[in-house]
């Protein structure tokens, strides 16, 4: 009857691809490389700026999940060496896109080094350093802020469409995403006259180092809007959260905690996790309790603190729902569940050929938010 009722959850081919162990991924790997990688699951790193001959160099290089790191510092150094051309060629914008590339390399890089804490720590914080130097330069200049929260402070990226007072949307990572990376998003959002704040939360980009993601963090959201207000170019009357995967639950959560919200976005993000935790596949196991702050044996008593089967119901904020039929990451079948479950106003777009995040229709679901969200903020 288990059985069953994890195939209801979670659809069989969901089921079947994360029965594979990281060994067969391993063993894929010597075999062919990592060039084997799917046009769709080559999306994330193109949307990230990689150039296509760049990408394909990287993977043909990873023969192993050891390699993985290793064959992204590689390319961060190649790109690094553009920029440093580009700079005493006086192509200081140029320069500065360069470095962004390769400082989401080294984040590419860490995200799956798995068996060595302090090494995935050290990688990202290079990712770091060159992104917050590279960032005033890009186009449109991205400027670093900070959110107070008990007694640490959120870092993030703030983007904004002018210098007039904008509504804001405020976006919240996946276990493997962080602020440089989401931050790369805003210009659908900024067409249409919304401001971008890419935020790192527990569990998440530089705070992972120092608090894990857990329960009773909703207050989050009063931080958020509290700075919302202090922040130029920024309507702090009107602020919107955008979680993605794991975030996107937490979105919902701090949003029916934190009614003062204009709007809330949930994309790909898990309703009810406990149906099929033990069904999970073991890098999304690593990521998740690499967010957590705990070992992937530990993270079934963590999934009811992430239910939404109670939440859903009592929301009241506008919520966008984004989903995707070929997920592998979060069962297709938990952002409809969300959907139906919602109480307040709130909309579907579920991508029937989409990956994950839905990397692979990014720039079809940020437009539709985007123009959802320019509708419900300037009400």
């Amino acid at each position: 009857m288990r059985v069953l009722t994890v195939v209801r959850a979670v659809g069989l081919r969901f089921l079947i691809v994360n029965r594979f162990p990281l060994a067969a991924l391993d063993f894929a790997l010597r075999l062919a490389s990592a060039a084997v990688l799917s046009p769709s699951g080559r999306y994330r790193f193109l949307l990230a700026g990689i150039h296509p001959r760049v990408l394909s160099a990287t993977l043909r290089r990873i023969r192993r999940l050891h390699d993985w790191p290793r064959a992204w510092v590689r390319t961060a150094h190649q790109y690094l060496l553009a920029a440093h051309e580009r700079a005493l060629a006086g192509e200081h914008r140029a320069a500065a896109e360069l470095q962004r590339a390769a400082a989401l390399c080294y984040h590419f890089g860490h995200v799956l080094v798995l068996d060595d804490l302090l090494r995935r720590r050290a990688l990202y914080a290079v990712a770091t350093r060159l992104y917050r130097a590279a960032a005033p330069q890009l186009d449109p200049p991205i400027r670093p802020v900070e959110v107070p929260w008990r007694d640490i402070v959120l870092p993030g990226y703030l983007v904004t469409p002018g210098s007039s007072p904008a509504p804001l949307v405020v976006f919240l990572n996946g276990a493997s995403t962080s602020k440089e990376e989401t931050v790369s998003w805003a210009r659908p959002f900024l067409q249409r006259g919304i401001g971008v704040l890419a935020l790192d939360t527990p569990g998440s980009g530089e705070v992972a180092s120092h608090i894990p993601a857990a329960p009773g963090q909703e207050d989050i959201g009063w931080a958020i809007l509290e700075t919302a207000h202090q922040l130029p170019g920024v309507d702090g009357r009107k602020v919107a959260l955008l979680g993605v995967s794991l975030r996107g639950a937490y979105a919902v959560q701090v949003a029916h905690a934190v009614p003062e919200f204009s709007a809330v976005v949930s994309v790909t993000a898990p309703f009810d996790p406990r149906l099929y935790v033990d069904a999970l596949g073991d890098l999304v196991r690593h990521d998740v309790a690499f967010a957590a702050g705990v070992t992937p044996a530990e993270l079934a008593q963590l999934a009811p603190a992430l239910a939404l089967t109670d939440i859903a119901p009592r929301l009241r904020t506008p919520l966008f729902v984004v989903g995707a039929g070929r997920d592998l990451v979060v069962p297709p079948q938990e952002s409809i569940r969300l959907f139906r479950s919602a109480g307040g106003p709130k909309r579907l777009l579920f991508l029937r050929k989409a990956n994950h995040v839905a990397f692979t229709h990014l720039e079809q679901w940020t437009s539709a938010v985007a123009t959802w969200l320019a509708a419900v903020l300037t009400c």
